[in-house]
């Protein structure tokens, strides 16, 4: 059942229609409301601004925060069940110079903001507690670890971190329900991960003490080469600095010459204030069922990390740039039943190579730029979204081949509702079954290359259907608002197509 503070957060649906309902007719005289629209609208209001004030909803299941709304792009949403956890095998642990991580993460990532690591904490001290073998608790660590190196908050009781941690390849930390790990921003504390980091109900946090000798730097959790994570019902909150993936909060990062044993899959947890959850080069990655609140740049990004699994997560508050950026090669990935609430720029960004994405059943609500965009990619597809009062456009394909934009509703964005440019004559475009309403126009194009329309209802699209270089092939659509007959809009011609798809493309 969902949580009462869900249920007090949506007002009933009749009071809020006849209050908006108003101002829609004041507005827009010539549309008839669409009353489940309007209620639609007002409880992603509301769930959006209760997600802004009470941070205890946060942690509340995603599957449970959408209850409300009644999209059928949301339905059947679910959690995977819990796998199972490393089974325990004696630990081991010793002492290593802090250097021999950071060494291993630079030479494929670059040194950059390495000086502000090392800078971290004592001057002089380059200490790191290396777990070699077996699997670490809290616990252990409390055993294994001075007051120096593992203090209490005396606000909180939680256990800082003062050390940094390095796991090795045959060596697994585990945190477990209701544990909380603090690390020491003043004291340089970060987790690198070459083994196994396991996290079941636990949270691992910045604490907010800070050191102006080191101000620029936070502590950061980072999995390299042949590390892998399970995550599940975990928080993570304040981590992250720069603008490098390595050091970006939480990050897995391949390295070519240590490769991984196992899958990565992070399910079920909340992310608060990072600056960004990074993937970059590993494969089959999964994250399921997340929440991210606040984050400082991207809250996920995808780099040359093929086949990766998106699914379920919700993101919301200020968000500074795309929600979801997948990139470089990030070939297979799926991007499925996520819930993007307001925040900046596109919200789905597939671009540099990522081909044969599919993007499919997802909700984007208020951008303050667009909905999802395609750029420079192959046999991207579109698929059951829902995309809503984007302050951009609702679709768009740029420098792109063979997308197919298939059975979505894309309503009240203040550009086009689909955009398409920057493609070559010969590029093909598939639009097919969708729902164009209330946006600043239906379709548009500029250099669009080859348009295929079949099947879209803009019958409530008015005033402007299309725009751009095809504004003046506007009577095939007009004519036919419910595209019942398939044609090809290209500059300057209208012909009949009864080619759907490519058969080159994944189906």
């Amino acid at each position: 059942m969902p949580d009462k503070r869900i249920r007090s957060a949506f007002p009933g649906k009749a009071t809020v229609a006849v209050c908006v309902g108003l101002c829609l007719f004041a507005t827009a005289p010539a549309a008839a409301p669409d009353w489940e629209l309007v209620d639609l609208r007002a409880r992603l209001s509301a769930l959006s601004d209760a997600l802004r004030e009470d941070s205890q909803l946060r942690d509340t299941p995603v599957q449970d925060l959408i209850a409300g709304l009644g999209l059928p792009e949301l339905d059947g949403l679910k959690v995977p069940p819990a796998a199972a956890a490393t089974p325990i095998a004696p630990v081991d642990m010793g002492w290593i110079d802090k250097r021999h991580a950071l060494s291993a993460m630079s030479q494929i990532y670059g040194g950059t903001r390495n000086r502000t690591v090392m800078e971290a904490g004592r001057a002089g001290d380059t200490e790191a507690l290396e777990i070699r073998a077996g699997v670490a608790t809290l616990n252990d660590l409390r055993q294994r670890l001075t007051a120096r190196h593992l203090g209490r908050d005396l606000g909180t009781g939680a256990e800082i971190l003062r050390v940094p941690i390095v796991v090795g390849r045959d060596a697994t930390l585990r945190l477990n329900q209701d544990e909380t790990l603090l690390l020491g921003q003043r004291d340089g504390a970060f987790i690198v991960n070459f083994g196994r980091l396991e996290v079941f109900g636990a949270e691992i946090s910045a604490d907010r003490e800070h050191d102006e000798a080191a101000k620029e730097f936070a502590p950061f959790i980072a999995t390299v080469g042949s590390g892998t994570v399970y995550v599940s019902g975990a928080t993570f909150r304040r981590l992250g600095f720069g603008f490098t993936a390595k050091f970006a909060g939480f990050s897995i990062l391949a390295h070519p010459t240590m490769l991984p044993d196992g899958r990565n899959r992070i399910e079920n947890s909340r992310f608060d204030d990072l600056v960004t959850v990074a993937l970059v080069g590993v494969r089959h990655v999964e994250l399921r069922g997340n929440r991210f609140f606040d984050m400082r740049r991207n809250p996920i990004l995808i780099s040359r990390s093929p086949d990766a699994v998106v699914e379920a997560n919700l993101i919301s508050g200020a968000t500074p740039t795309n929600a979801i950026r997948v990139a470089n090669g990030s070939v297979g990935t799926h991007l499925v039943q996520n819930i993007v609430l307001e925040g900046s720029r596109a919200g789905l960004l597939i671009s540099s190579g990522s081909d044969n994405v599919n993007v499919e059943r997802n909700l984007i609500w208020r951008r303050n730029g667009g909905g999802i965009k395609l750029y420079n990619v192959d046999c991207g597809q579109v698929a059951e979204n829902l995309i809503l009062d984007d302050k951009q456009k609702g679709i768009e394909v740029r420098s792109s081949t063979d997308a197919l934009l298939r059975d979505n509703r894309i309503i009240g964005n203040h550009n086009a509702g689909v955009w398409v440019s920057a493609n070559t004559p010969d590029t093909q475009t598939y639009v097919l079954g969708n729902l164009l309403r209330e946006n600043g126009s239906g379709i548009s194009a500029a250099s669009g290359g080859s348009i295929a329309l079949v099947g879209n209802d803009l019958s409530n699209q008015f005033p402007r259907f299309l725009d751009g270089d095809i504004t003046h092939q506007f009577r095939a659509v007009i004519e036919d608002l419910h595209g019942r007959n398939p044609i090809r809009l290209e500059s300057g011609v209208v012909r009949p197509d009864h080619q759907y798809y490519p058969v080159h493309c994944k189906s």
